[in-house]
């Protein structure tokens, strides 16, 4: 097709106002990724010195605002960066396109310039050369960054994150209301217990101890091995999972006094993997929590191997679902309905959730899900009497039959590095991202978003909520206590140790577990009161389990049982 002269004009203009906007957004974006993968945002002397100071001096109300207000301000500078970089990923495209489009409209309505005189210099096939050149050193340019943009923003890290403050106080205290089904008190079969939701039922749970001198340690077994994975009960046997050197077991301990009653093997079986796929230098591959039952218990390890025994440690079945490819490793724990194990699969090239058949290991379905990866894990509730199991997936919040996989609805959720499970009451589902938001929905196809807060974000420990408010411990080492209607700041308080371990509501207290191992027990009202504060004398990153009024926590080397001195 031949155009007019003007027309040519106008496309040179079009194509060089797009190469020029390609090749400056090129240039941002490969700048922006080296700054995001090579340097820590928050990683600012100036909010490190005052950090110190304040650490020096906590009663200091002064240095806390500091601290609060260069932390905040930190952290929307990374969100700014990590959003400039998904957005200008779709930029780069657009211009790329644009550019190469008018450019070969143009090629193809020039006609090749004839020299008259051939002893003079060709002086149009040199600017021909020229621009040729140039058009791929831009090109290369933009290869580059959009390569780079798609293949590692995925990866990028969260960076280290120092302290915010703050105080406050809201609405009276007000008794918390029952979560959905009233959880029992003697098993705790999922991550943050039944339904996965960060709910424990009982009371006379004790609120001192002491793991060095032993005050209220009912009895520490060493964990046979490492793992990040929690501990949870059916009856009077604890499971839990661990690996290391090559290793990956499954652990049947009496709850009562701790002996280590039997292990499994999840690789010695027909079908499984021993490939150690790379993950974070502190994850491993015994990060999923177990799932326990009346029948079996089921756990899966970072390599994709899924094993189920029985409760006297009789292999039932086991396969390999896939070796996952996460920046992080796989993580998703693994939740029971029905008769059917519920496994969220999160790698690189597949994002799917399946229910297998826990008698058999039979693969009843398979549902495909939409998006990036996650490192949340699934959560079980009921809303208008419907079962449902929900992701916080990244970016919409989704849920789906239980029984069937059928997806039941999605909603806009958060986006970046999505880590935190969701939190349920009976009205509403609440998500979170660090670097993002923490948001309220009201859940349905015709759902909607109630209300959005960024002061409080957690990157790993999951919010826990009940009828009236929502408890969120972050990697700052901030608690925080939201009204679950009007996302309303009821109270903060700043602990100085980060959390990894999710908050669990039990026996009308918020029981919040820092990494450094000391227990923050809270009133889970609207006015922030500690009531006790426990150490443990090590570690640990995972989430506690409550049975009769016993708590079981496991450390980085040790399993302990905390329960009243008889």
């Amino acid at each position: 097709m031949k155009f007019s002269e003007k027309e040519i004009r106008i496309f040179r203009v079009i194509s060089l106002v797009a190469g020029i906007f390609t090749f400056i957004i090129a240039l941002t974006m490969i700048f922006s990724l080296i700054q995001l993968k090579t340097i820590n945002p928050l990683d600012n002397p100036s909010l490190q010195t005052v950090k110190e100071q304040f650490d020096q001096d906590p009663e200091n109300a002064t240095k806390a605002e500091q601290v609060r207000a260069m932390d905040l301000m930190a952290r929307k500078a990374y969100f700014s960066s990590r959003w400039q970089v998904e957005t200008g990923s779709y930029l780069l495209l657009a211009g790329a396109i644009l550019f190469v489009l008018f450019q070969r409209l143009i090629a193809g309505s020039e006609k090749p310039a004839r020299s008259l005189l051939p002893s003079k210099p060709d002086i149009d096939a040199e600017r021909t050369r020229n621009r040729r050149y140039l058009l791929i050193s831009a090109g290369a340019v933009v290869l580059v960054a959009v390569i780079s943009s798609f293949v590692l923003r995925s990866e990028l890290p969260a960076p280290g994150r120092s302290g915010i403050v703050a105080e406050g106080t809201g609405l009276q205290a007000e008794a918390p209301s029952v979560l959905i089904e009233p959880p029992g008190d003697v098993n705790y079969p999922f991550f943050r217990g039944e339904g996965s939701r960060g709910i424990a039922g009982g009371e006379g749970y004790p609120t001192e101890w002491n793991g060095t001198d032993g005050k209220n340690i009912r009895w520490k077994i060493t964990s046979p091995q490492p793992g990040k994975s929690s501990p949870v009960i059916w009856g009077d046997k604890l499971f839990m999972t661990g690996a290391g050197n090559g290793r990956l077991e499954v652990y049947c301990i009496d709850k009562n006094n701790g002996k280590l009653l039997w292990t499994g093997s999840g690789k010695d079986f027909p079908g499984s993997s021993a490939e150690e796929p790379e993950s974070d230098a502190e994850a491993g591959m015994a990060v999923p929590t177990a799932a326990v039952n009346e029948d079996a218990v089921c756990a899966i390890f970072g390599n994709g191997n899924l094993a189920c025994f029985d409760h006297d440690g009789k292999l039932k079945w086991g396969k390999n679902i896939g070796v996952p490819v996460s920046a992080y490793g796989y993580s998703a724990s693994l939740v029971i309905y029905d008769k059917l194990l519920l496994v969220q699969y999160d790698s690189q090239n597949n994002l799917s959730l399946s229910g297998y058949d826990i008698k058999t290991g039979d693969k009843k379905w398979e549902t495909p899900r939409s998006g990036r990866i996650v490192n949340s894990s699934p959560v079980l509730a009921t809303f208008n009497g419907q079962p449902q199991l929900l992701i916080n997936g990244n970016p919409n919040v989704s849920s789906f039959d239980p029984v069937t996989g059928n997806e039941l609805w999605t909603l806009p959720g958060v986006s970046g590095d999505v880590a935190t499970s969701l939190a349920v009451n009976s009205k509403m589902v609440f998500a979170t991202a660090d670097y993002y938001n923490l948001i309220a929905l009201k859940p349905g196809k015709d759902g909607s978003l109630v209300w959005a807060d960024n002061t409080f974000t957690p990157d790993v420990s999951s919010p826990v909520a009940n009828e009236n408010f929502l408890f969120v411990t972050t990697g700052n080492g901030d608690a925080a206590c939201y009204n679950t209607e009007t996302g309303d700041t009821l109270w903060s308080h700043y602990f100085e140790e980060s959390f990894y371990s999710s908050p669990v509501i039990c026996d009308n207290k918020v029981w919040m577990l820092d990494r450094t191992g000391t227990m923050h027990t809270v009133e889970a009202g609207s006015t922030f009161r500690i009531i006790s504060e426990s150490p443990l004398g090590e570690h640990t990153d995972c989430t506690p389990a409550f049975s009769e009024k016993k708590i079981y926590l496991r450390g980085r080397e040790n399993l302990y049982c905390i329960a009243e001195n008889r």
